[in-house]
């Protein structure tokens, strides 16, 4: 697979991708370009339209990146173009997480001192995964709107 550096301004997005990209999603991508650099090409079209990576285009504009790396898919029909830009996004929702093997790999990652926050997932998800659900509970429960004790 061949990668080149593009400007930034020269990916085309694709006017009807069907997919939102929430602000929160630009965020946390951004947030793993910086610390693991760039990984995934963004993929367009012969015509420099977008296939995969509008999220990554996003998110190195937002940290102020001036080029992106860019795989040309050659060689793909009209059709192919547009199943792939639904495949690429929807064949990932089809996986689900080994939640004690995910328990395990945020745990060591933890005790590392890595930033859990790069690693995609929010605060709440990492308190339901690192934590029993007593202390769940007890931490959603706040001293103010705990029972008060009977008299």
């Amino acid at each position: 697979m061949q990668v080149e550096l593009w400007d930034i301004a020269r990916p085309k997005p694709y006017e009807r991708n069907p997919r939102k990209i929430p602000e929160k999603a630009i965020k946390k991508v951004a947030a793993s370009i910086q610390e693991f650099g760039f990984r995934s090409p963004v993929v367009v079209d012969e015509q420099g339209v977008i296939l995969a990576g509008h999220t990554r285009l996003q998110a190195a504009k937002a940290l102020g990146l001036r080029q992106v790396p860019v795989h040309v898919a050659t060689g793909l029909s009209e059709a192919q173009t547009k199943a792939y830009r639904l495949a690429d996004n929807r064949v990932a929702q089809e996986t689900d997480w080994l939640d004690d093997v995910l328990k395990i790999e945020l745990g060591a990652l933890a005790e590392l001192g890595f930033d859990l926050d790069l690693t995609g997932f929010d605060v709440p998800e990492l308190t339901k995964l690192l934590h029993s659900e007593e202390d769940v509970e007890r931490a959603e429960i706040a001293p103010s709107e705990a029972p008060a004790a009977a008299p």
